[in-house]
């Protein structure tokens, strides 16, 4: 019998490990891109294909992507723009999916962050080194708040926080723009909150987009949390409560305070990528501001497998079709919408690729009991 002390020394991590090679530590993090560079490749396949039916050259809409995105300091930095929200939704959800729990409500939590932030950013007239840390902090509290509810049913109740997720974010959507239209809407046609004071708003870089310090601190979280995972005790309980949440509480793991823990910091990041909407882009909470940040996460938490690192160069992806798509419609008669296409099949994609080893398992038991069937009938 496997005891509670001796499961906790199996999980202890030890320094008495075999060492890998350089060479083994490379081709195994070359195994991890090989499913991303193929979704991405055949996604470009299938967009070119689209592209050739509505009468346009594939290789000069890619052309005009890639230039509309990343040629020039102008149009570089619009990509890193809207590459900045995909960084906080990303490792939300990336974060979540990790540790075993399925946070999609990063876009309800997102637009009430941006709410609490743009409510702090306007109410309160402080000196700037503390007003724009309240307004953060607000935001991640508005986050967690709506996060709250999918994570105490989930960890009491067991109730599916999918579900729960889902039916959040539309609440969130319509319970802001009533806030924005009708109880603090500012005056003016605009369904948007007033103005937030100048000690809250967040530096720009430049004047050709309003891209931001927002993005110093996405990058700066995605290395910290790479630390956590690789480096620290918390890290390690998160993996073993995403990887067997009953192994890791026989090995003393506090099960449902870790997940709930995963939960709230979770919710948190998202609402402080709502946040860097209102303090350094639109610098007022609008109604309807998010195009769909919170569901882009998703896409690029698993195209980035949910590794901090990863869902850096995964947001530039998708930061750059949508910055490359804006271009696109400019120029040509086709649709910024062709983008969210490739977007779309790259997770279709991605999705298959966590469905084909369950079909093939089923495919293979399936033969091997038709084997056994015939071997059997020959006997008789």
């Amino acid at each position: 019998m496997v005891t509670q002390k001796k499961v906790r020394v199996l999980m202890q991590p030890t320094d008495n490990l075999p060492k890998r090679s350089t060479g083994e530590v490379i081709l195994s993090g070359l195994r991890l891109l090989v499913v991303p560079l193929v979704a991405v490749l055949i996604s470009m396949v299938i967009g070119g294909i689209i592209v050739l039916f509505l009468g346009e050259n594939p290789f000069e809409v890619y052309a005009m992507i890639f230039e509309g995105s990343v040629v020039g300091l102008p149009n570089f930095l619009v990509t890193l723009q809207f590459m900045t929200p995909l960084l906080f939704t990303g490792l939300a959800i990336g974060f979540s999916f990790r540790s075993g729990l399925v946070n999609i409500g990063a876009e309800g939590q997102l637009i009430v962050g941006a709410l609490f932030a743009g409510i702090a950013g306007y109410a309160f007239d402080m000196p700037a080194y503390i007003h724009l840390p309240v307004c953060i902090i607000a935001a991640i509290i508005g986050g967690m708040l709506w996060g709250l509810l999918p994570a105490l049913l989930r960890v009491y109740f067991n109730v599916n926080e999918l579900v729960v997720c889902l039916m959040m974010n539309p609440i969130a959507l319509l319970l802001t723009g009533w806030i924005a239209a009708r109880v603090l809407k500012a005056p003016g046609p605009t369904n948007k909150l007033p103005d937030i004071m100048p000690s809250a708003e967040l530096a720009n870089f430049s004047i050709y987009s309003q891209f931001n310090v927002g993005f110093v601190i996405a990058i700066a979280l995605c290395l910290v949390f790479r630390y956590i995972y690789t480096r620290t005790k918390p890290g390690f309980e998160f993996k073993m409560i995403g990887m067997n949440p009953r192994f890791a509480h026989y090995g003393g793991i506090r099960v449902r305070r870790q997940a709930l823990t995963v939960f709230l910091v979770s919710s948190g990041i998202a609402g402080l990528g709502g946040a860097e909407q209102v303090l350094g882009q639109y610098r007022a909470f609008y109604e309807n501001f998010s195009p769909g940040y919170g569901f882009d996460g998703i896409a690029v938490a698993m195209l980035a497998n949910n590794n901090p690192i990863g869902i850096i160069f995964a947001a530039f992806l998708f930061g750059a079709l949508n910055s490359g798509g804006v271009v696109l419609q400019m120029m040509t008669g086709l649709s910024k919408h062709l983008v969210q296409v490739l977007q779309f099949i790259i997770v279709l994609i991605l999705a298959a690729n966590f469905t084909w080893p369950q079909i093939g398992h089923w495919l293979t038991r399936n033969k091997a009991t038709k084997t056994a069937d015939r071997q059997s009938s020959a006997e008789e």
